[in-house]
């Protein structure tokens, strides 16, 4: 079972947050590679960054590409066997990656926790994530799972991934049938997807041990106020769910190897 891992954090002009995450990559139980990759900010994101010294990896580029060329930059320097994709505007608990490795066995293709959002004015939690998907802590067969991985989403956010199936999901144009698409939104979902196809279970952590912001900034806040942007958001996921169907399909006819 690989056990080295590899904290990516993409950030783009947030340096007032980013340090909560830098930390919380820092404070964890389980040793780990911690990498932030800036691409194109223009606030103080470098300044913080480098008051961390040699305890991070900081990685910039002067333009930015879009959030999944920030992304795969950070996979691509990852060392480690596994990655934990870090958002710049929330944080893990410090047993979060020790509690998803002890559920990644050698046929898991990721693992994942509870999660909770936390209003960013009043510190006060709004709602769990993810708790209810599955019975216990524990490893479970995808099917067990699949309905609500592929009807909802997970946030990479509360997730361990393995490398090389997160290089693989993040591609950077359109998928080959795509029609609908949103900035930020497809490969987000798309590497659980795929890592589902590769791999027959699942790991779950039944603890929320992954903390969402919600502020005026985040893309999913931002959509709920605005019908068109939900509805656009909508359909480009759902252009992921089909291209999984039809993988998914695919697999089957062409049966094991």
């Amino acid at each position: 079972m690989p056990d080295t891992v590899s904290i990516v954090i993409p950030t783009f002009n947030r340096a007032d947050m980013l340090p909560k995450a830098i930390d919380s990559a820092l404070a964890q139980t389980h040793p780990c590679e911690v990498l932030v990759v800036d691409h194109g900010s223009t606030d103080t994101t470098a300044e913080v960054a480098a008051a961390y010294g040699d305890k991070i990896i900081y990685i910039r580029r002067e333009r930015d590409f879009g959030p999944h060329f920030c992304w795969l930059e950070g996979v691509l320097h990852a060392s480690g066997d596994l990655v934990h994709l870090q958002y710049d505007d929330d944080w893990i608990h410090a047993t979060f990656i020790a509690k998803c490795i002890a559920v990644m066995g050698d046929d898991v293709g990721f693992s994942f926790s509870g999660a909770e959002v936390i209003d960013d004015k009043s510190g006060r939690q709004m709602m769990t994530q993810f708790l209810e998907w599955l019975p216990e802590t524990g490893t479970y067969e995808n099917q067990l799972a699949e309905e609500h991985i592929v009807g909802s989403l997970i946030s990479p956010g509360a997730a361990l991934f393995r490398r090389q199936v997160l290089i693989d999901a993040l591609y950077q144009g359109r998928l080959p049938l795509q029609q609908n698409e949103y900035h930020g939104v497809g490969p987000d979902i798309f590497v659980s997807l795929l890592s589902m196809l590769r791999y027959p279970k699942v790991g779950f952590v039944k603890e929320p041990l992954a903390s969402f912001r919600a502020h005026d900034g985040s893309i999913t806040i931002d959509a709920l106020k605005d019908r068109t942007k939900k509805e656009n958001i909508a359909a480009a996921y759902n252009e992921v769910r089909r291209f999984y169907v039809e993988l998914k399909a695919m697999q089957t006819v062409r049966g094991p190897n």
